[in-house]
């Protein structure tokens, strides 16, 4: 409980340090799309061992975002099946956010509506600005925890000629490391480029480096958006 406290009074510092005052727009846009990944690795865990096709639908209207995305394996394994909603709002470069992960699983006694397969987190990100580019983001597992797993990670977003790039590190406890313990997990450099292919569509590509120094884990994984 401690903890918990501790990171909500984080929340407040945040937001009153940032001193935004949203404004709201009135367009609203509706976007789609699916990624090929050669591996699906999140926050420095492999959740398959085979490519995975990850579609995601995402209405956004003003300062509020729904959507949902989601990951098949292609090699046919129960893990990596997986089934997300989401929502947040935006104060300027800080939102507030909370997700549902949820783990169908073919068979008469499981699947999407039993609630033992869902994990619900919420989240508290920053997105940088122009003068202070660092980004942050605080995600704390709310149901489906007992242990309250908490995940914490900053990144570093910077330009090489047309390419992004980002240098990130995170760190987690409890169903993030191999002991429980709040350490390091996952940090690397991911690097995105679009490549034109014609005058109004272009074909997103990138590729990330991760590393996960409490499981001694390392991943190179490729992702083509469309």
């Amino acid at each position: 409980m401690k903890t918990i406290k501790r990171i909500s009074l984080l929340m407040v510092a945040i937001c009153s340090l940032s001193n935004v005052h949203a404004q709201e727009e009135s367009k609203t846009k509706f976007d789609l799309g699916v990624d090929f990944a050669s591996r699906y690795v999140w926050r420095g865990l492999e959740f398959s061992d085979s490519p995975a096709v990850q579609p995601y639908a995402e209405l956004t209207s003003g300062n509020l975002t729904l959507g949902a995305w989601a990951s098949y394996e292609t090699g046919g394994q129960v893990v990596g099946q997986e089934f997300d909603l989401y929502a947040s709002y935006a104060f300027g470069p800080v939102s507030f956010g909370f997700i549902d992960y949820a783990f169908p699983i073919d068979g008469a006694s499981d699947g999407y509506f039993k609630i033992k397969n869902h994990v619900g987190e919420a989240t508290l990100s920053f997105d940088g600005v122009e003068k202070f580019p660092l980004t942050f983001m605080l995600g704390v597992n709310v149901y489906n925890d007992d242990n309250n797993s908490i995940y914490s990670e900053l990144g570093y977003p910077f330009k090489v000629g047309e390419s992004e790039l980002k240098a990130f590190v995170g760190a987690g406890n409890e169903i993030y490391t191999t002991k429980g313990e709040y350490k390091v997990s996952n940090f690397g450099l991911s690097v995105a480029k679009a490549i034109k292919i014609t005058d109004s569509f272009s074909l997103g590509v990138s590729a990330s480096a991760i590393f996960n120094p409490d499981s001694d884990d390392a991943y190179l994984v490729f992702v083509v958006s469309l």
